[in-house]
């Protein structure tokens, strides 16, 4: 029974992520975390994020790949959130980077292809989730498991 429970759960914080793309990063600069607006996107099960490479946040998750992202939900007037605690890293592997790219709906405004020196594709891995309901007082944490 439990794990059913767990399982319908997962199954409710990966549609909320899947409609909300719009994010916030935190990363740690030396001992001030920084946290930062940001579109996380998916792309076959796993999270990314595109930024420019002369970015803080790039120097920042290779010194620390330990990040954050909190996604605030909202429904009928309510107010809530999921915080993904994982890992980041910096993609190199080009073909990723090109796939990657083709799931990005503002890349093209910015960047001249997957080649592009400006560009970097940042993988997040999640580890751990909690999540508050929109409504509810308090939150439930679990283990994020990708089904």
């Amino acid at each position: 029974m439990a794990r059913a429970s767990e399982s319908a759960l997962m199954m409710e914080i990966l549609a909320w992520i899947r409609q909300n793309q719009y994010v916030y990063l935190a990363t740690v600069d030396k001992k001030q975390p920084r946290v930062r607006p940001i579109v996380m996107y998916g792309y076959d099960d796993r999270y990314f994020f595109t930024t420019f490479s002369g970015d803080s946040k790039v120097g920042q998750i290779n010194a620390n790949k330990w990040v954050e992202v909190c996604v605030p939900i909202a429904e009928d007037g309510q107010n809530g959130y999921l915080r993904l605690s994982g890992t980041a890293s910096v993609v190199q592997n080009a073909s990723l980077k090109a796939e990657a790219a083709e799931h990005c709906y503002f890349f093209d405004q910015f960047f001249g292809g997957y080649d592009d020196p400006d560009y970097t594709l940042i993988e997040f891995d999640p580890e751990y989730v909690e999540y508050l309901r929109p409504g509810e007082n308090h939150s439930q944490s679990c283990s994020f498991k990708r089904y």
